[in-house]
This record gives C-alpha cells, structure tokens and sequence, in this order.
C-alpha cells in the first residue's frame, strides 16, 4: 500500500511528510529555547519544509566552514577596516556571493540551502551569511533591517561599520541607508536613526518568513503561504494581524469553518481594526457559504 498524497502535481511520501513535521518541531524548539536563537539552523529549518531531504547539519557544516576560512584569512590583521576588506574580499569576490537583481522575487533566494549553492540571495539572506561570517572573525554583529531592504551592523576594537551585503559587502553611511530606504520603499521619511540599532535573530526570521509569505501569495500559492504564517505565528505567538491572514488563506484552500475561527479571534483580539468592517463581512459570507455547503 502506498503512503502519498499529492500536492500541486507532487507525489509526497509518508516518510517526507514526517520529515516536513520533524523540521517543524525542532523549529517550535529552537524558538521556545531560552538564549540567542540560532538564526542559521532555524533558517534551514524553513527550507527543510520545502526540500524534506534537506540535511541541515551538512548545510550548517556549509556555513561554518565558510566562516571559519573567513576568519583565518584576517586573523592577523588588527584595523578594522583591513580586517572587514579581507572579509568582504572573501565572501563577495573570491567565492562571489551577489545579489540576485535579476529574478529578486524568486522564492529560492530566502532558502539558504539554495543561496548557498547558487551564490545568489536578497538582502536579508546575505545579511544571514555575512553575520555568521563577521562573527567568526571576532566582530559584534546584528543585522539591521530598514523598511524594504536588509544591511548589517559590525563592530571591531571600537569602530563601528554599517556594511550592504546585497551590494556586494559595501560600507555604508546613515545617508546611504536613508537613500536606500527612499529607493526601496519610494518613502525616505521611513527611516528612523534608531533602526541602525539593530535587530535580533527572531526578528529576521520572521522577516524572511514574512517575505516568504508574500512571494506565494503573490503567486497564488495558499498552501505554501498558509505554512508560512503558521510557522510565523510560533515566531510571534497570537500575533493578530498573521491569525487574520491565516484565516483568509484557508478560505482560499476551503476551509470555511476553520477560517471564520481565526477571523472572528482576529476580531475579538482588535475589535477596532482598520479593517474590522471588512472582516466582519467576510464572516458573514463565510457563514452563508458553510451553510449553503451543509
């Protein structure tokens, strides 16, 4: 007897499927874990959904030698700026790691499994990479995530340098950073001073789940959409705005009765809502469909 099932033209094993529940246990785990958070692990662990034969202790493997050759390659030197241009001569030269300008929207690009191997990724996976890689070679460092783009924020012996991974490890000014702000967003006035203090590991995760989520439901693809949200809301436990948008994705797939659940604790939880009237009305409709159905 056969155990799959199929999802959009894919035949998906019972032991896939396992594997897919396994990853999204240790994520639940690592994110219920006191300390830091893992970012990296956590990262392969919303690839291993999306490839269920991923080995994510080969990839992390991947990363840690990268940093590691990193670090040996500056070890002597002791300017921070010398010791950031080995860096950035390693990562973004020597094994070309870039920005993918020309498919940017392409989901791969948020899998570091993929980045990895295709030497492409957005701002925020980069970031990813070049923290590890800062890290290794002594720095203090944290990513910084501007409205429409993703920079890092590296400290050594005292000097403190902003660096633009997605343009291949350029330094970076304030102005820079409000500039790319406006050219991201069409907004400059969105740049605060306080945003280049930083941000943490379980913020970028849901940044890149959150980009993630846009991609498919751009797409159309719910069912991958909906698996982001529900991995967003163990990042963010009862966040309102995802427990909405998980109920207007399983409308999308059918499931009405689950749907108007998530929409009506949506509403409960703020009943004052911008778009309360509007959720509301899907509610109702919902409602008249579920018992039209029965």
């Amino acid at each position: 007897m056969r155990h799959e099932r199929t999802i959009r033209g894919e035949m998906v094993s019972a032991p896939l499927r396992d594997q897919r529940h396994t990853a999204r246990r240790r994520l639940s785990q690592l994110l219920k874990g006191r300390g830091s958070l893992d970012l990296p692990e956590a990262a392969l662990l919303i690839a291993a959904e999306e490839y269920p034969e991923l080995d994510v202790e080969y990839e992390l493997k991947r990363i840690h030698l990268i940093s590691a050759e990193g670090a040996r390659r500056v070890y002597n030197l002791a300017n921070p700026f010398a010791r950031l241009d080995g860096l950035r001569t390693y990562l973004f030269e020597e094994l070309d790691f870039r920005g993918n300008v020309d498919n940017y929207n392409d989901p791969r690009n948020c899998f570091l499994n993929d980045v990895l191997d295709s030497r492409q990724g957005i701002p925020l996976t980069l970031s990813m990479l070049f923290l590890e890689l800062a890290r290794a070679a002594g720095f203090e460092a944290r990513g910084v995530g501007l409205p429409g783009h993703f920079v890092t924020r590296v400290t050594y012996a005292g000097r403190t340098i902003l660096v633009d991974p997605y343009h291949g490890g350029a330094v970076i000014t304030q102005d820079d950073c409000r500039l790319l702000v406006g050219r991201t967003t069409g907004r400059p006035a969105l740049f605060r001073r306080e945003l280049l203090d930083g941000t943490d590991s379980r913020a970028m995760l849901g940044r890149l789940l959150l980009n993630l989520k846009h991609i498919y439901v751009e797409r159309e693809d719910y069912r991958r959409a909906l698996s982001m949200v529900e991995r967003m809301l163990l990042v963010a436990p009862g966040d309102p705005t995802e427990v909405r948008d998980r109920g207007f994705l399983k409308a999308h797939l059918g499931k009405a009765g689950d749907a108007i659940e998530d929409l009506e604790t949506y509403l409960s939880l703020t009943p004052a809502a911008p778009d309360a009237d509007s959720v509301r009305g899907r509610v109702t409709w919902l409602k008249r469909r579920l018992s039209e159905l029965n």
